[in-house]
Formats: C-alpha cells, structure tokens, sequence
C-alpha cells in the first residue's frame, strides 16, 4: 500500500460518527481481553470530561488509570432559568445566586481534593469553564458548550446548526427563522456575563483568600485552558488563587472577554 493511500485510510479521515461507532464496537471487547482493555482504557481516559455530578465517583473510576489521563475539562453547570430571569429586573436578581457560587466551589474542593493524590506524570491539562444550560435557551442560541478538541473532531458549524434546528421561532427573545432579529437588552448580555463568585458566597475578600488557601496543592497539573467559552467573568485575584495551587504549572491559555466599561478593562 502506497503512503497516499493509507493517508486517506486512515483514522482521523473516518467521519465522527464512524470513529465513535466503531470505538463503540471495539468497547465491548475490552471486558473479555485486557490487551484490548489496555488499548481502548488509553483511549477512554486520555481526555475526560466532568460535570459536578461526576465528581463524587471521579477518584474511584480513574485510580488505576490516571497515568492515562491528559486533559480534564472541568465544566461546571450552573442552575437552568426561565424567562423571567434571562432579563433580570433589579438589583435583586443580579450576579450569580450564592447557590450556583457554591456550586462553583464545591467542584473546585472535590476535584482539588482527588487530583491532590495524583502523582506527577508527564503534562496534564485542566480546562475550566462555568455556564448554565439555559445560556442557548433565550437570547443566545448560538452559544455551544463542549470540551476542547481537536478540529478534526468537531465541526463547530454542525454542531450550532444542530442546536438550533429546534428553536426556529422565538420572537419574544429576537429570533425569527433561525436569525437574530434584535439585539438584547444590556441586562440580558449581563446575565451571560455575570462575575464568578463576585457577590458571593464569601462574606469578604479575606473569608475568599482563607477558603482557597485550605485547599491541597495538585502538583499532577501542568497547563490550565481557560476559554471563551465561559462568558461569565472571573475576578483576577480569584484566578491567582486558583493558579496558586499548581505548582508544576508551565502553561495558561486565558481567553477573557472585554469588559463593558474602561475602568473595569483596566
């Protein structure tokens, strides 16, 4: 076989689709043979994604595979809201409730606490973001959330399409046949923009410096991702505490977004 022809026959020009069903497929052999478990385990837990949910069992699940582990999106899912608060109405229903601020620390402790165990090995990278369910159900839906990947594993075109395909009409947020047809209210843009833990659930910025400060180190990590994705703002003194606790950190891929005023900017 020529080199040419086995470059188009390769793995990565299969469609997603193929490559999933046929890891599918080859998944099930992985319980009858451990040279099969060695080969689809490498591929299983080389990339993991965790929800708050998944937390809890996290350490127990990838004990005997964290050597395999190189990249942890952490994706922190805040609460799911209606319409009444997609556009708040008054300082009451402003920032992030101090129950998705404890949300947001919970995971931070949970997977602190079980990456503190991990022994370094090679590079580990930890991307982190913070979104609600609902953020593409109002006035945003061409917000998509997911892991980072590489592109040849994920058309960004496909996958906002297919999220919008059942949201064809939605006048009372701007959107007609699929368009944006109007442009959102400043509080609605604030609502997605909302800052990380910035009214709470911490009494003050002392209270805040001591809960971080009890935290393990996680010497296991080695780069943090920190994308657009993640539209609600994180503090700056909030991102050095968490930088704080890697201490064979190499790398940061921090993509902020502008803020709406010059002082803030600054």
């Amino acid at each position: 076989m020529s080199f040419a022809t086995a470059s188009k026959a390769s793995w990565h020009c299969l469609p997603v689709e193929i490559r999933i069903l046929v890891l599918e497929i080859l998944a099930g052999f992985a319980t009858g043979s451990r040279e099969w478990q060695t080969i689809i385990e490498r591929h299983n837990f080389a990339r993991v994604n965790l929800t708050s949910l998944r937390l809890a069992d996290f350490g127990s699940i990838a004990h005997r595979n964290r050597a395999l582990v190189r990249y942890i999106w952490l994706c922190v899912e805040l609460a799911e809201y209606d319409c009444v608060e997609c556009v708040p109405d008054g300082l009451e229903m402003m920032g992030i409730s101090d129950t998705d601020n404890i949300r947001i620390t919970t995971a931070f402790l949970e997977l602190f606490s079980t990456l503190s165990a991990w022994e370094p090995s090679g590079n580990l990278l930890l991307d982190i973001s913070v979104h609600s369910p609902s953020d593409s159900e109002h006035w945003f839906k061409y917000l998509t959330f997911g892991p980072d990947v590489p592109s040849d594993e994920c058309d960004q075109d496909r996958c906002i399409e297919q999220s919008m395909l059942v949201k064809l009409d939605d006048h009372q947020h701007g959107w007609v046949a699929c368009c944006e047809d109007s442009t959102p209210t400043s509080s609605a843009i604030d609502k997605v923009f909302d800052e990380i833990m910035g009214e709470g659930p911490f009494d003050d910025e002392e209270q805040e410096k001591r809960w971080w400060q009890q935290l393990p180190l996680v010497p296991a990590v080695t780069g943090v991702i920190l994308r657009q994705q993640t539209r609600r703002r994180w503090k700056p003194t909030a991102l050095a505490l968490i930088f704080s606790h890697f201490p064979r950190l190499e790398e940061t891929h921090y993509e902020p977004w502008r803020e709406w005023n010059d002082v803030q900017q600054q």
